[in-house]
């Protein structure tokens, strides 16, 4: 028998209530009845649970990355009932993308991607402000274009990672974030990923060379990257079949803003390089891998959705 914190009436949860805990956030579907009741059981508990239940699920937004909205509906439900929860998971995550982004490890790398990912889903079910996470996003972009301007030995690598960090979360809140408050500064945003992928050298490493297709056609592919996500905002349509969508009932509780935390601004560190090959080291491009035959399916899709069906990017 559980006592009202969880546990089986010692002081605190037990090793067992944890493992417990953490298997069900890892196997939480989304759907109503798992989602519903485990976001009850996390608001209840959060005064003995807050920080375990905060660690399993950004362990999960970096292991799982694919439920990314589910863990983000999670975190926005136990938000509406105990914003402290909320508060934590967004300290947590800024304190990861901190270390993340000017981290020495390229492990780092997929990292930062995943929380920069999952801190924009957040802003969409009322965890953190909308305008705070694309100021966020904006700010790598801004300091992509400020290496681009710099023109120091080894710029570039760095500086496509920064803008690859931000605009890669985009196809994950940009239906939401595209028809909120903030769509003037989300079109922005993608004004000022344009500007930089103006200044930049096309095809700088050539890893990062894409595979040509059936028609011999080869682009660059942070080109290609802008060229879809601008695609996405002139059509309108930033729908991506892949990216489950939160479950009906939990719709308008997660779309209130009334307990949304803010998110400070990230220092980034100054990096030097001997030379363009120790930045690629660091910072190598990103590969891609086409389907030849990916244009003869008879559904029309969406730019972002065809570019999922139609590349593998290889994360490193």
């Amino acid at each position: 028998m559980r006592t009202q914190d969880g546990s089986r009436g010692r002081d605190g949860p037990t090793d067992e209530d944890l493992h417990e805990l953490r298997d069900v956030i890892i196997h939480c579907d989304g759907s109503v009845e798992v989602l519903g009741g485990l976001s009850e059981d996390i608001a209840r508990d959060v005064p003995v649970l807050c920080e375990q239940a905060k660690d399993f699920v950004l362990e999960c937004v970096t292991e799982l990355p694919v439920k990314t909205p589910v863990y983000a509906a999670l975190v926005g439900l136990v938000n509406s009932k105990e914003g402290e929860f909320g508060e934590r998971v967004v300290e947590a995550t800024r304190e990861a993308l901190v270390e993340s982004l000017n981290g020495e490890d390229v492990g780092q790398r997929t990292r930062a991607r995943l929380l920069t990912r999952f801190l924009l889903m957040l802003s969409t079910v009322g965890v953190v402000s909308r305008k705070d996470a694309l100021e966020y996003l904006s700010s790598l972009i801004s300091s992509a274009k400020d290496l681009a301007e710099g023109g120091s030995v080894g710029w570039q690598p760095r500086a496509d990672w920064l803008a690859y960090v931000a605009l890669s979360a985009l196809p994950w809140g940009g239906e939401t974030l595209s028809k909120s408050e903030v769509s003037n500064e989300m079109e922005a945003l993608l004004d000022m990923a344009t500007e930089y992928c103006s200044a930049r050298t096309t095809h700088p490493d050539a890893a990062s060379t894409i595979i040509k297709s059936a028609d011999g056609h080869e682009i660059d592919w942070f080109v290609d990257l802008c060229n879809r996500l601008n695609a996405a905002r002139t059509d309108g349509n930033w729908h991506i079949l892949s990216i489950p969508t939160i479950a009906e009932p939990f719709v308008e509780t997660l779309s209130s803003a009334a307990n949304a935390h803010g998110f400070a601004a990230i220092k980034l560190e100054q990096k030097k390089y001997a030379n363009h090959t120790e930045a690629v080291a660091q910072y190598p491009g990103r590969s891609m891998l086409r389907y030849a035959n990916a244009s003869h399916s008879t559904v029309k899709l969406s730019p972002l959705t065809t570019a999922m069906k139609t590349h593998f990017f290889i994360s490193r």
